[in-house]
């Protein structure tokens, strides 16, 4: 089967933007985001026809650059179980939601960012794309009960990260 680089152009431009944010979202940096990136576009060029529905594009789209992020990530690291002794600690004086709405979308891709690899993946697969706990534990080969820990640990790392931010950036205003 020839490929149609007219056509392969335009799925490139409509799409290529929100995708780079998905690998965004799983990478821990820009050059495995890119690594990822052009995995996904790969793999969406070889399988475009076993689409079987041209509404579910979107949608199809999205999933293989998902499933393209966990296998990159799933090729570097096996999941790490977490000790409780690792979590960030709860007190803090300021408010959280007050934090995060001071904060842009780039600030927030970058904590998350910095998330550990499989507390990312949970994260984003249940908070960004949707998946339940069961979904999440059958797609990435764990336990429910591991990506409950996962999210929740991911989550207290997010609120200390936006909480230590805040409390920087008012001390440099003073």
């Amino acid at each position: 089967m020839a490929f149609d680089a007219k056509a392969q152009r335009i799925l490139y431009e409509k799409y290529s933007s929100q995708m780079y944010g998905v690998c965004l979202r799983y990478a821990k940096n820009r050059y495995d985001a890119d690594d990822i990136f052009q995995q996904g576009f790969y793999l969406v060029y070889k399988n475009i026809n076993q689409l079987k529905n041209n509404d579910a594009l979107s949608g199809w789209i999205k999933r293989i650059f998902v499933n393209s992020a966990i296998e990159f990530n799933r090729k570097i690291n096996q999941m790490i179980v977490i000790d409780d002794s690792e979590m960030p600690l709860k007190e803090s004086i300021v408010d959280v939601n007050q934090a995060l709405s001071n904060l842009g979308v780039d600030e927030l891709t970058k904590l998350i960012q910095q998330l550990p690899k499989e507390s990312r993946k949970v994260f984003n697969l249940y908070m960004i794309d949707g998946l339940s706990h069961k979904e999440i534990a059958e797609k990435l080969n764990i336990s429910e009960s591991t990506s409950k820990s996962q999210l929740h640990y991911a989550k207290n790392i997010l609120k200390q990260k936006i909480i230590n931010r805040t409390v920087i950036t008012k001390k440099a205003n003073y």
